[in-house]
């Protein structure tokens, strides 16, 4: 076998793609997700080649030079050449692993509801709300950016996904995520102490009446109403909107009688942040 390190430019990647003799359909998300790290140059050299078998044909690599020719910038590559074709059953096709999978590699605890903590606290920094806008108005978020937010601040991200989780034991009121990923951005982007943003969410996700009005009012929301004929992303979006609501009549001492939302007539409101 060779192995070489190539610069890959788009039309070489084509050619390459040409010596395929069939892969599986691609997966278009991951090849985007490579193709937006590409442009953004922050694509890794990090020794998993291109595969090509004794014949010449590409067994391996599909995603990434499909990537290389939608991004149209040349990529540093590793290429193999020379190994057997039956060694393609061994290959695990090249994607790559989500960001819980890569922390949980490292012995990360908590590994799957840091990588939601992290991820719900990036589109909460990017657009200000739980869903991002599929990358539409401010750009995709890679693997890469994801990791990179939580490297900054591993021990913060791990207290927060703690605390998420503890307080969806409680009663499953709210998603572990959703706690934790709030719980860090106001902490943080917001600047509110943390306990004072404990208390707020201990008492909606606590099924005894607290002394937060605003917080017990949206705990009723949320056991009260369950949305059936809206689309996930509906859903998500009108609960993320009364959470809102509630979190700024708690940061404001505003009593409230019930809370509602209606997208056709009002603006979606933002988060009141301490830092503001």
């Amino acid at each position: 076998m060779e192995y070489l390190i190539e610069t890959v430019s788009p039309a070489k990647a084509k050619s390459y793609l040409e010596t395929s003799e069939g892969n599986r359909p691609l997966s278009k998300a991951a090849v985007r997700s490579y193709s937006d790290t590409m442009k953004q140059g922050k694509w890794m050299l990090n020794g998993i080649p291109i595969i090509f078998d004794t014949g010449g044909h590409l067994i391996d690599g599909h995603h990434r030079l499909e990537a290389v020719v939608q991004a149209g910038i040349p990529v540093t590559m590793n290429v193999c050449r020379g190994v057997q074709k039956e060694a393609f059953t061994t290959f695990d096709c090249g994607l790559h692993r989500n960001l819980g999978q890569l922390l949980a590699m490292q012995g990360i605890p908590n590994y799957n509801t840091v990588a939601s903590v992290v991820s719900t606290n990036t589109n909460l920094v990017r657009c200000g709300r739980i869903l991002a806008n599929n990358g539409k108005q401010h750009g995709r978020v890679t693997n890469n950016d994801f990791y990179e937010n939580y490297s900054r601040d591993p021990k913060d991200f791990q207290e927060a996904a703690v605390f998420g989780r503890e307080m969806y034991a409680v009663a499953r009121i709210m998603k572990a995520a959703w706690v934790g990923g709030l719980y860090y951005y106001l902490s943080h982007t917001g600047s509110y102490d943390k306990d004072y943003v404990r208390s707020f969410f201990s008492s909606v996700c606590n099924l005894q009446t607290s002394d937060i009005n605003s917080a017990d009012k949206l705990r009723e929301y949320i056991l009260t109403n369950d949305r059936k004929n809206e689309s996930m992303r509906m859903r998500t979006d009108h609960l993320f909107a009364i959470v809102v609501k509630a979190w700024n009549a708690y940061v404001t001492n505003k009593v409230v009688n019930r809370y509602n939302f209606n997208a056709e007539k009002e603006d979606y409101p933002k988060l009141i942040l301490n830092c503001e």
